[in-house]
């Protein structure tokens, strides 16, 4: 929490400072809201990007949709190398 308020008051500060340069915060789900059109031809961007191999997300690990509580704590305990994605087509995991 400490580190998400330390950006907020990077963005306030980077408003004042000369030289007319801004900060703005951007929401993803407000664009979507009030721009559905930009939204989704900025969606379609990023996923021929993602096709083309222009960009690769690190993904930590892909992980059965049931096993959500899993993931929610291993997001919890942090240290991860990339995002954890969750899947609904792979098949659980045996217990270990």
């Amino acid at each position: 929490m400490a580190t998400m308020l330390m950006w907020i008051a990077r963005l306030y500060i980077w408003s004042w400072l000369p030289g007319k340069r801004r900060a703005r915060f951007f929401s993803i789900n407000a664009m979507r809201l009030r721009h559905p059109a930009w939204f989704k031809q900025d969606l379609a961007h990023l996923f021929s990007l993602l096709e083309s191999g222009a960009i690769r997300p690190r993904v930590s690990e892909r992980i059965p949709l049931e096993e959500v509580a899993e993931a929610h704590r291993r997001l919890e305990a942090g240290g991860l190398e990339g995002k954890l994605v969750l899947c609904p087509d792979l098949p659980r995991r045996r217990a270990a």
